[in-house]
């Protein structure tokens, strides 16, 4: 192991340390955890550069080994100027996660589509509920991502806000999903159990501090 690896571990370590019952789910040096998802015509790889991981190209979302019920999910990520892409949770083992799961809508508000379509705002529950904020900060600079998961209670945090809180099965959501695309898949949001997922949506999107603190 290099010098520089060594202290990245030992930064990493006294940031875990001060959130007791954390665990890295990226270890900073490796993809050891987790697995690419296959996609069509994928190309690029993820790489790891100073502790951040990073898609090149269209290589496919990147999936946890293990899964995860109820939980506190923290990562930070930053995007480019009019990206789009998003963290998925509770991903069936053999789901597709864009139709199975709830998404973490991660994007630049400035894009036209989130301009157009609130649910799309970075924060949101993509598709189903706006944030209540934009706490986002500009493209390029880095955001910290909250998703706490307890039983069918769901809350989203970006920067220290919650910009989003809902109760999966309720008839409010329900209602919302019915009107929504996802109402023709009928495993959406159904699983308990499942894989986090970053998702390669083909532009440029970092990540890096990503730990979890699970709550079963």
């Amino acid at each position: 192991m290099t010098r520089l690896s060594s202290l990245l571990l030992l930064a990493a370590a006294a940031c875990w340390a001060a959130e007791p019952g954390f665990a890295p789910l990226f270890d900073g040096t490796s993809l050891a955890g987790w697995s690419v998802l296959p996609r069509e015509n994928a190309e690029g790889r993820w790489i790891v550069t100073d502790s951040v991981l990073t898609a090149e190209g269209r290589p496919g979302s990147l999936a946890t080994d293990g899964q995860y019920g109820d939980f506190d999910l923290r990562l930070e990520w930053k995007i480019a100027p009019l990206g789009n892409t998003g963290v998925f949770y509770r991903v069936p083992e053999t789901g597709n996660p864009v139709n199975d799961a709830i998404e973490y809508q991660v994007a630049d508000n400035e894009r036209p589509a989130s301009r157009k379509h609130p649910d799309r705002r970075c924060g949101a529950a993509y598709g189903l509920y706006t944030p209540t904020e934009d706490a986002a900060r500009p493209p390029g600079e880095w955001n910290a991502l909250r998703i706490l998961a307890r039983g069918p209670q769901i809350e989203h945090w970006l920067n220290g806000r919650r910009v989003a809180s809902f109760e999966i099965g309720s008839e409010d959501f329900l209602r919302r999903v019915a009107a929504s695309k996802f109402a023709k898949h009928p495993a959406f949001a159904k699983a308990r159990l499942g894989r986090i997922v970053l998702q390669d949506h083909g532009g440029r999107v970092a990540f890096r501090n990503v730990r979890i603190r699970t709550l079963d």
